[in-house]
């Protein structure tokens, strides 16, 4: 049976989390989980015995790494990411020393939707490959398979037949998609029935039913996160038990079914029987079709494509192609043929782009370039413990300034900062708090917010306005804090409820604060929505008062709050 571990649910943090590790990490010649469990819990990203921080992970280490909660957790998050291409084994005997792929930093630091490219590796992901050594033997594209699965069982599927057709099958060519299919159709009619073939492979392959289910946590997540389904309950397919939950296919999920079913569907031993030569063209046609369905700006190498696809013009014609080389072979060998040349690297070296002569340059983060794939300022340093302004702050401590000290004098460094420099500021400083706080990304249109604190419950979406956008808080971000609301509620991208407050954060507080008040009165009266509004100096003297007291949880009030804030009540 194909199984995904299952780290959480929460796909969007998912993804922040890979971007975080991405951003500390990458520039080292390769990384383990220990270094992984440090850098989450250092931005706070991930708890353990109650505890964030430092005091997480020494709470979790122990000399039995196997009974270590955040070794495990990491150990999930790496096994995922690796499926997904965004991370490779640094050496195929030793398993857990990684380093990122070409993928990975195209997942990370590109400025397009992160959604978009999740999507593109989810449906890249296929077994057998040269990345992963799986229990199974299940030759599949997993994804791919739900969708035309579904497309052909009348629009639905739903997580037992995904068990027992999808996850136990082959899929590699029409006669196993036709028999994927018919095991729905056969079991369809009887829950009775279905129930017996789960408890009847349980027994055969010796999982637990529960265990089995809980592999599917993680695919079901992104079933309705790429917007492929949706969930309903109904007995239209069982009537003999309960409604049942089902995944049914939306416009947009009908629409990629549609393009699995013609698509040119290279597997491992497809790509292993080509020429060298065609080893190299399936590794660049099956890389920038998969980023150009990301929507990546491919124009650049519109030349080279044209050429890759001459060159398989009788296997390809004009179908859409489905091949991640970085999901399916060693990236060794994806990364030549992509022209990438790996220096040997110090912890201070970087990936070189290596343009072949054949090509004018490479898609590098959604533009062009032929220099360092990890494009980081050059003044921006590897932060391994905390984030600068924490570190500043603490800094300030040592030197015995107190709270509202340490804030005039960070509030003053800041009176120019643009959105660039400030959205990113108060993420870190919600995350110093106590959030899981991160910066929407430029260019990601499903998220409305400038910033989201996301919680399993109770998500906060944040409107920001930089003191070169607007120096005083206005009513006008009070609208965008009401509509961040709204929208986040509609779309359900993360979850939270009306009673949790949505925030305005700027940097002085508003000019008119009677104005300002009564638009927020105004607004709970009519929508039953609490909105928050925070300054600058406020935020900085919370976090400060946060980290001095290694603890305080100020949280839960600025969750509940409504209004102006009033730094001396929290």
């Amino acid at each position: 049976m194909i199984r995904f571990p299952n780290p959480g649910s929460d796909i969007p943090s998912f993804i922040h989390i890979f971007q975080t590790l991405h951003t500390y990490l990458s520039d080292r010649s390769w990384f383990g989980l220990d270094d992984m469990s440090a850098t989450l819990t250092s931005m706070n990203l991930a708890a353990s015995s109650g505890h964030v921080g430092e005091q997480a992970l020494a709470l979790s280490t122990r000399q039995d790494r196997s009974r270590d909660p955040l070794y495990n957790q990491s150990k999930m998050y790496a096994e995922l990411f690796r499926t997904l291409g965004w991370m490779v084994s640094d050496d195929p005997d030793a398993v857990l020393k990684f380093r990122f792929t070409l993928l990975g930093d195209h997942a990370a630091v590109a400025d397009v939707d992160p959604k978009a490219i999740f999507e593109e590796s989810i449906l890249g992901i296929n077994y057998p490959n040269r990345i992963l050594a799986i229990k199974g033997t299940e030759a599949s594209r997993v994804f791919s398979a739900i969708l035309r699965a579904a497309y052909r069982s009348e629009g639905h599927i739903c997580r037992d037949e995904i068990i027992l057709a999808v996850l136990n099958r082959d899929d590699v060519d029409e006669e196993a998609i036709n028999a994927i299919v018919e095991t729905i159709r056969n079991l369809r009619g009887s829950a009775a029935r279905r129930d017996q073939a789960i408890e009847d492979m349980s027994a055969r392959i010796g999982i637990q039913v529960n265990t089995m289910q809980n592999y599917t946590r993680f695919p079901l997540a992104t079933l309705t996160y790429c917007g492929w389904f949706e969930r309903i309950t109904t007995k239209l397919f069982y009537p003999d038990g309960r409604p049942t939950p089902m995944f049914k296919l939306t416009p947009y999920g009908r629409q990629r079914a549609e393009e699995l079913e013609q698509a040119v569907d290279v597997r491992l031993s497809q790509f292993e029987a080509q020429s060298a030569l065609k080893q190299q063209v399936l590794v660049r046609l099956g890389f920038y079709t998969m980023l150009q369905r990301a929507n990546f700006d491919i124009s650049p190498a519109i030349a080279q494509i044209a050429t890759d696809k001459e060159t398989l013009r009788m296997e390809v014609a004009e179908r859409p192609v489905f091949f991640s080389p970085y999901q399916t072979i060693r990236p060794e060998i994806a990364d030549n043929a992509m022209g990438i040349n790996l220096e040997p690297r110090t912890e201070e070296a970087q990936r070189i782009a290596v343009v072949p002569q054949s090509q004018e340059v490479q898609v590098i983060a959604g533009q062009t370039t032929t220099i360092q794939l990890h494009q980081l300022a050059s003044d921006e340093a590897v932060i391994t413990t905390g984030s600068a302004i924490e570190r500043r702050i603490a800094d300030l401590i040592e030197r015995g300034l107190q709270d509202k000290q340490i804030a005039q004098q960070l509030f003053a460094d800041f009176r120019t900062a643009t959105k660039e420099v400030f959205y990113p500021l108060i993420a870190d400083l919600f995350t110093i708090i106590g959030f899981c706080c991160h910066a929407s990304r430029a260019g990601i249109n499903y998220e409305r917010w400038d910033a989201i604190a996301v919680d399993d419950a109770y998500s906060i979406p944040i409107e920001i306005k930089s003191p070169t956008e607007e120096l005083f808080i206005s009513v006008k971000a009070v609208r965008q804090a009401l509509e961040n609301k709204i929208v986040l509620l509609s779309r359900r991208s993360y979850i939270t409820d009306w009673n949790t407050v949505t925030l305005a954060v700027g940097y002085n507080p508003p000019n008119d604060r009677a104005e300002v008040s009564r638009l927020i009165a105004d607004i709970k009266t009519t929508f039953n929505v609490s909105i928050g509004v925070i300054d600058l100096f406020s935020l900085l003297t919370i976090a400060a008062a946060t980290v001095r007291s290694d603890g305080s949880n100020h949280v839960d009030v600025i969750r509940q709050m409504e209004g102006l804030i009033n730094v001396e009540s929290i």
